[in-house]
């Protein structure tokens, strides 16, 4: 009896003092509970797609396919908002859509550095507030393209109907104008995999904003250009829940340069890219956690 007491002792004392090992379902609990820690603090997204043209503040800057690759990392801060940067890559995979000469592989990086803070107005309804500095880069670029160095403001009002928004962007070197884009969304759920998104908004810029743009006008290149509405854009969106981090999507953008001025401009231009309306698809998978 005394050995048989002894061998329950032992026995019994290494399961307390953890002499086993973890079983499988510990071992996950483990993991998952150390992904929910990080997520507490960290917040990552990420996305890459194929577009068929290229589109940029109110113009088409290559009107032939390109990749886009694109990460952003955000530490939370509680209640004081939340601070991170991103990075987005354009890779040109056609020559022919542009008349500037260029390498295709990241022709174009851009680096973000940003703050944002969400303001709770009333269940369901936040006010997010972000600023940002923006370098864009342009090292595929043959020739004397320069660093383009912007500061941002922008503002979100997200509550269950419709989300209206701007973004204010103003570049302070080498070309000093203003650009801000004004517009709506909606998303709307067809399944618990299955969401569709309407995003309607309009491209703006100041008169030297038109001008880097768009160019000298052909028919009085001493005359500045008005400012205001550059163009519209209708944006329609498919997105596809593979799990609860990675999605897949697809969608339609039609483009379509509204102000007389810009668009004469265009008109006279003999360049691939000079297009006044477009339409462009793409597809991505995007990731977030």
């Amino acid at each position: 009896m005394k050995r048989v007491f002894c061998v329950a002792m032992i026995a019994a004392g290494g399961m307390a003092f953890g002499g086993t090992e973890p079983s499988p379902l510990q071992e996950e609990s483990a993991g998952t509970n150390l992904v929910e820690q990080v997520r507490e603090w960290v917040g990552v997204s990420a996305f890459a797609e194929l577009q068929t043209a290229y589109l940029a503040r109110g113009k088409v800057v290559d009107a032939r396919p390109f990749s886009a690759q694109f990460v952003d990392a955000e530490v939370k801060l509680g209640d004081f908002g939340r601070v991170g940067g991103h990075a987005w890559s354009v890779t040109s995979l056609s020559g022919s859509g542009q008349g500037a000469s260029k390498r295709y592989a990241y022709n174009e990086v851009d680096y973000n550095l940003h703050y944002v803070y969400d303001l709770k107005i009333a269940d369901e309804w936040t006010l997010e507030n972000r600023v940002a500095r923006q370098w864009v880069t342009l090292p595929g670029y043959h020739g004397s393209a320069k660093t383009i160095c912007e500061w941002h403001a922008a503002q979100a009002l997200h509550n269950p109907y419709v989300t209206p928004y701007y973004l204010l962007r103003h570049s302070c070197q080498p070309e000093v104008w203003s650009y801000w884009d004004i517009g709506a969304k909606r998303s709307f759920t067809l399944t618990d995999e299955l969401s569709f998104t309407v995003d309607f908004f309009g491209d703006c810029g100041d008169a030297r904003h038109f001008a880097s743009q768009y160019g000298m006008k052909p028919n009085a290149p001493s005359s500045r250009y008005r400012g205001g509405l550059m163009a519209l854009n209708l944006v329609l969106r498919l997105d596809y829940k593979i799990t609860e981090y990675l999605n897949v999507y697809a969608f339609v953008w039609q483009f379509d340069v509204v102000s007389d001025e810009a668009r004469d401009t265009l008109k006279a231009t003999h360049l691939p890219e000079a297009r006044r309306d477009l339409t462009v698809g793409g597809v991505g998978l995007s990731l977030s956690f």
